[in-house]
Order: structure tokens, then C-alpha cells, then sequence
């Protein structure tokens, strides 16, 4: 953003923030203000103005700028890893939207549901909040509004099957049809704005496809179009799609030129995650150039984000998964008693239509043993219901074998003391490391594991001597046996 257009936004947020107690906005205005938060790099002062027009909108009775500013809301908290503030305000954000028979500000809603419970590892509760977005966004009245939300639950459902170490060649094709929506939306600043993000992304994927001309074009073109419509926090994200291709061809004056083009605009949003990226990324490369003080001062920074990211993620999740998971057991035994209730009830059923027909012929001999033979075939199925519900192990391995999004959460259960063992001695453990090793956990060899989640033996190999290093075990030691042994 340029000198003059960080001027004319400093002068509004101050004019603002000094004038709002004494005059009337009109709801015009406060749009304008809420919609200036989405260009602004610094996430936490565009937080106090989102608050601000919350409590104006209020004052004057003006719904929409509420669900705007708690949308703007969302929007900071997701950029700064605060997924405890942002599944809040996407609670609140749907209760208001809900009263008012608002389906967009519904979806907008449960799309950030899907992107935080995604966040924590509840995969599986992702993509069904995702598919109850889908279904709500597609009665939206508006068609700019249900492009645009039609387009960010296919880019959604796209960083959902990255979180899990999905194959890239399957999430390309949510990152093409989420473009295919945002092309659709004749407002122009929306339009370019949605398209900024969404080609960001298709840069990532096509890196990690390692075909970099296309993942440069995607990233240049997502710059271009932030950098039209003044809009920092995505020219960064440009930016570092540019920095990250170039580092991947290996040609590093161009990785760090664009790195550090990036580096103020992520430092004035304290995006953390991406800054991390950046300092890791600087040290390896400035470690192959042999410059040993400044890959010293990157690895020291990427070092210490590391930790705060560590800290962060594990307070996040602490304060957010007990309850889900609770939610999810509630849920679970709810079905299991209805089933359970289903078949008393029908074998009671069946019981009272063959003691009536029985009667009806007078022979108790030979209705004592047609209901001998039914209590026995009903004892026998509800015992095998029995050996089904308490059945974990195999559970989980059919869970395993089909990539399944829930088998992290199932695990959880199954292996309580084993999961927060490892939490508790390698708490740096990420969510996909925490999966790769509960596979092994079940004793999942190399060839498997590569098989059942789509990647190469090479992969499997790689990320296995990375745990070794990570949990200092001894490349003597079997991987498989130290975790059963665990």
C-alpha cells in the first residue's frame, strides 16, 4: 500500500475512533468503515474498528452492519490463530444471522466453523459443517452472496484436505471450482478481492504439484489484483506464493527478494504462521549461501515463533476440543440408544403379534418354542450390536485404511493414556504427526501407511526419519515397536 493510501486510512481511523461518541453514523458509512478493515495489514487495529461499528450498529438499530462487523471479526481472529475468540463470534454471528432469517451471514457462519474445527484436527466435524454450509448458501437469494460463499466453502474443503496431507492432485480441484464461483460475481472489488485470495492458493498447490509456472502466474496474478483494489494482507500472500516458488527452482536472489517484500506487511498483520514460514525459509536459505550471521539471526526468530506457536496452538486447542469432543460422544450415544430403542421396540412388536397369533390357535406348546427360538436370534443380534459398539480396534483400523477424517478423534478416545502421553513429553507434536504416529501406533508398515493416505514410500520414509529426529530415537530403534511400547 502506498504512502498516500496509508495516509487516507490513518486519517479515517483516527477521525473515527475520536468522532464516533459524539455523532450519528448512518449505516452507509459504517459499511464503508467495515469494509476498509479487510485491507488493512494491522489485524488488531482493524479488530477496535470492527468492534466500534458493532456498537454504532447496535446503537441505531442497524442488523447488517452487526453481522458485518462480526464477520470482519472472524476474519482478524482466523488470520491470527485465535480459534477460541473466532469459533465464539461465529456463534454469535449465527444466532443473530439465524433470527433474522439471514442464510448468508448463516453460511459465513458455519464456513468459519469448518476452517476452525479443521484447525484443531476434528476433520470430520469440518466437512459436515461444511456440507450444512453448502446446503444453506445455496438458497441465498443474492447471487453475488452465493457466489462468493459457494466459492469459499470449495476453497475451504481444500485447506481442510491440506490439513490433513491430502495428495495435492485432489485438492486442485476444489481450489479450480472455488475460482470458477468467485468469477461469477459482477461486483468488480469483490470479485478481484475473492480471486486475490483463491489464486494465492492455487499458487500453493501448484508448488506443491512442483510445476512452478503455473503456481508463479497464479501468485503473480493474486499480487496484481491485492495490489489494485489496495489490499495489503493479500499482496503479502502474493508475494510469499512468489517467494516460495522461486525458493523451490532454487534461485534464491529472487525467493529473497520477494520474502522480504512480504516481511513488513506479515510482521504489521503479527501473522505468526506465515512469518515463521518466512524466517525458516530465509535461515535455509542463507545457510546454502554460507552466510552464517544472518541464517543464524533467521533460525534464532523461526526458533522462537516456533515455540510461541507450540504454546499457542496447544492453549487453542485445550480450550476448544473438550467440548467437542463431548459434543461428538453425546452424539455418538444418542444414536446408539436410538438404535438400541429401535430394537426393543420392534422385537416387542414382534413379541406381541406372535403371542396374538399363538393364542389364537391355542397351542401353547408350540408358541413356547417359536418364542424360545425368537428371544434366542434376538439375544444373539443384540449381543453381536454388543461386540459391534465395543469393537475399537477394529474401528479404528477401518478408519486408517480409508483415510477416514474422524480417525485422529477416534483414536483420542481409544488411546487416551498413549495420546496425552505423547502430547504431554513432545507437546511440539502437530496434529498431522500426532495421525502418522498413532498409524504406527497400529503397527502400520511403511507400504501401508503410503498405500492408505495416497503418498510415496519416499514420503513415508522422509517424514518417519524427521519423527526420529524430533523424538531423538535412535535409527536402530523400530519406529513401529517404540510407539507400541510407548
Amino acid at each position: 500500500m502506498n504512502s498516500l493510501n496509508r495516509s487516507i486510512i490513518a486519517v479515517l481511523i483516527i477521525s473515527f475512533l475520536h468522532e464516533a461518541k459524539g455523532q450519528q453514523y448512518t449505516p452507509k458509512k459504517i459499511d464503508s468503515l467495515i469494509s476498509g478493515t479487510f485491507q488493512l495489514a494491522d489485524r488488531n487495529e482493524a479488530l477496535k474498528i470492527s468492534d466500534k461499528t458493532y456498537k454504532l450498529s447496535e446503537d441505531i438499530g442497524y442488523y447488517q452492519g452487526k453481522a458485518k462487523s462480526l464477520k470482519a471479526d472472524l476474519n482478524c481472529y482466523l488470520g491470527l490463530g485465535e480459534q477460541e475468540k473466532a469459533l465464539k463470534t461465529a456463534n454469535k454471528l449465527y444466532d443473530l444471522a439465524k433470527k433474522e432469517n439471514d442464510d448468508y451471514h448463516c453460511g459465513q457462519a458455519l464456513i468459519a466453523r469448518a476452517l476452525i474445527y479443521a484447525y484443531l484436527g476434528f476433520f470430520e466435524k469440518a466437512l459436515k459443517t461444511s456440507n450444512e454450509a453448502e446446503k444453506l448458501c445455496e438458497n441465498i437469494s443474492d447471487n453475488d452472496d452465493r457466489y462468493s460463499s459457494l466459492g469459499q466453502i470449495y476453497a475451504g474443503r481444500s485447506e481442510i484436505m491440506n490439513l490433513q496431507y491430502q495428495a495435492p492432485q485432489s485438492t486442485i480441484k476444489y481450489d479450480l471450482k472455488s475460482i470458477e464461483y468467485y468469477k461469477k460475481i459482477k461486483d468488480t472489488k469483490k470479485r478481484n478481492g475473492w480471486l486475490a485470495i483463491q489464486y494465492s492458493s492455487l499458487g500453493y498447490t501448484y508448488i506443491d504439484l512442483d510445476d512452478y509456472k503455473p503456481a508463479i502466474y497464479y501468485s503473480r496474478k493474486a499480487y496484481e489484483l491485492s495490489k489494485l483494489e489496495n489490499d495489503s494482507i493479500n499482496q503479502a500472500f502474493g508475494l510469499y506464493g512468489l517467494a516460495n516458488a522461486y525458493l523451490e527452482m532454487n534461485q534464491s536472489d529472487s525467493s529473497i527478494h520477494y520474502y522480504k517484500k512480504a516481511l513488513p506487511i506479515f510482521e504489521k498483520a503479527n501473522d505468526i504462521y506465515r512469518l515463521q514460514y518466512i524466517y525458516d525459509d530465509l535461515s535455509v536459505i542463507y545457510e546454502k549461501m554460507g552466510d552464517d550471521k544472518i541464517y543464524s539471526y533467521y533460525s534464532k526468530k523461526s526458533k522462537e515463533l516456533a515455540d510461541i506457536i507450540r504454546r499457542k496452538e496447544k492453549m487453542e486447542t485445550d480450550k476448544v476440543s473438550t467440548s467437542i469432543i463431548e459434543q461428538e460422544k453425546q452424539t455418538w450415544y444418542q444414536n446408539l440408544y436410538i438404535i438400541l430403542g429401535s430394537i426393543i421396540l420392534l422385537a416387542t412388536v414382534f413379541f406381541f403379534f406372535t403371542i396374538k397369533y399363538f393364542k389364537s390357535y391355542r397351542n401353547e406348546k408350540e408358541q413356547k418354542e417359536i418364542m424360545e427360538d425368537d428371544l434366542i436370534e434376538k439375544e444373539e443380534e443384540l449381543n453381536h450390536l454388543e461386540l459391534k459398539v465395543n469393537d475399537a480396534f477394529a474401528e479404528l483400523l477401518e478408519l486408517a485404511k480409508s483415510n477416514d477424517s474422524s480417525f485422529l478423534s477416534r483414536f483420542k478416545e481409544v488411546y487416551p493414556y498413549f495420546y496425552n502421553k505423547l502430547i504431554t513429553n513432545y507437546p511440539e507434536l502437530t496434529n498431522g504427526q500426532l495421525q502418522f504416529c498413532a498409524l504406527l501406533k497400529l503397527n502400520f508398515t511403511t507400504k501401508e501407511i503410503a498405500h492408505y493416505n495416497n503418498i510415496s514410500v519416499r514420503s513415508v520414509e522422509t517424514r518417519k526419519n524427521r519423527l526420529r529426529k524430533q523424538l531423538d530415537i535412535s535409527s536402530d530403534i523400530d519406529l513401529n515397536k517404540w510407539m507400541m511400547d510407548f
